[in-house]
């Protein structure tokens, strides 16, 4: 069972001034919206959408608790200042899934193709990382380019059922030979020789974490971005390193630095060709003194800013 609801948090925190736009945060700026029933065009327009769901990872025996990081990187991104004249901000409301993943799934779907349909930048926070597959559904007739940020190919097989591990096989067998994939960030120690392997005949690309963390921009990946038509970006929040990002559903050791996803992050998103973002797996049941969810809003942050820069497709 899913359902959508629009108006699920209540905006409020830090107020600097009540009418010195210069000093406008996040909950002065954002509009709340309902998809379904609300009239807006979105040319120019950052619109927030939460996906609420464990069950991918359940399926996949990580950690739940997934489902309630929605709203506590709202939390994290009400007070943050608000810098950008040329964008406007709403918050569309969440996707509740329960035991039934792949209606939520296709429901995100349906929600994020009438952010894109309206011209709108679709901003999704998920939930476990089977929310890619969800933002998929939404952008699957742009002719997209995937970066994952990700310790994990993701890219299991899905006899049984569908999870939070396996949303770029069910990608990959969709698109066939239209199939683009570069993973930032893999850990050997978190993957498989079988999961090499079927992402190499998927036909997939990778940089092990420890070339991102070398900012080792090589021109395979310079390549696959200027090739590009559209991006769409997904964050894993468990390729940062555990002592950073503890609150996730499977904490890595030896992961990336913030620092690091900006670098490749800015490389992406001067293309000008991004067209969705999502981020993934913080889970609060977890999380110390909300450091990953902070991580996770901050993330939004400079993606909203590198937008506001470059423009979006």
């Amino acid at each position: 069972m899913c359902e959508y609801k629009s108006n699920t948090f209540k905006w409020s925190g830090r107020v600097d001034s009540t009418n010195e736009k210069l000093a406008f945060r996040w909950h002065q700026v954002v509009k709340q919206i309902d998809l379904k029933k609300d009239s807006f065009e979105f040319e120019d327009s950052v619109v927030l959408l939460g996906f609420c769901s464990d069950e991918g990872v359940k399926r996949n025996k990580g950690r739940i608790g997934a489902k309630n990081a929605p709203g506590e990187v709202r939390k994290y991104l009400a007070s943050l200042p608000w810098h950008w004249d040329n964008l406007k901000l709403y918050d569309a409301g969440d996707v509740i899934v329960n035991d039934d993943l792949e209606s939520g799934q296709k429901l995100l779907g349906e929600l994020v193709k009438i952010i894109k349909d309206k011209k709108g930048f679709p901003v999704i926070i998920g939930g476990g990382h089977e929310v890619a597959y969800g933002t998929f559904l939404g952008i699957k007739d742009y002719n997209i380019s995937i970066v994952n940020f990700d310790a994990h190919f993701d890219n299991r097989p899905y006899d049984d059922s569908p999870s939070s591990g396996t949303m770029f096989a069910q990608i990959a067998d969709e698109l066939k030979e239209n199939y683009k994939y570069f993973c930032l960030g893999i850990q050997k120690s978190g993957n498989t020789r079988q999961l090499f392997e079927r992402n190499e005949r998927f036909g997939g690309k990778f940089l092990l974490a420890y070339e991102v963390k070398n900012r080792n921009f090589t021109d395979e990946i310079r390549n696959y971005l200027e090739n590009a038509d559209y991006i769409y970006t997904t964050v894993c929040m468990d390729v940062f390193s555990s002592d950073i990002a503890c609150g996730v559903s499977a904490p890595t050791p030896f992961g990336i630095s913030p620092e690091d996803f900006l670098f490749f992050a800015e490389k992406i998103i001067e293309t000008g060709k991004l067209t969705a973002f999502d981020i993934a797996e913080i889970n609060p049941e977890y999380d110390i003194d909300g450091r990953t969810a902070r991580l996770g809003a901050n993330i939004i942050f400079y993606v909203i800013d590198a937008i506001s820069r470059w423009g979006y497709r």
